[in-house]
């Protein structure tokens, strides 16, 4: 595989389902991880991003949180309904999705 040219960060933090903040996990992060994972390999994406997962990207509150390098583009509320645009536009276009930004907030 070539170096990829795009890394898809996958937050799969877990939090006691009693947080205030609610966990990326529990929104259903390690579903959406597998299917991103298979929509990826399955296209033309396949040598040129790479999908990790992660533990906790400070943004649970507003999970299931993805970022995206070397753009440093950070998406919230995102679902697996999501992930065919974010192949389409991001991955493979380069064009962030508006509607799914991160807003501008504080570190949680």
């Amino acid at each position: 595989m070539p170096k990829p040219e795009r890394h898809v960060l996958v937050c799969t933090n877990a939090r006691p389902a009693e947080s205030p903040k609610g966990s990326c996990t529990a929104k259903g992060s390690e579903a959406l991880l597998g299917r991103l994972k298979d929509l990826v390999k399955q296209g033309a994406l396949r040598d040129r991003v790479i999908v990790s997962r992660t533990g906790c990207l400070k943004h649970c509150s507003r999970g299931i949180t993805l970022a995206v390098y070397p753009e440093n583009v950070w998406y919230a509320r995102v679902t697996e309904a999501d992930l065919p645009e974010l192949c389409e536009s991001h991955l493979e276009r380069g064009q962030p999705i508006e509607r799914l930004l991160m807003p501008d907030i504080p570190w949680e």
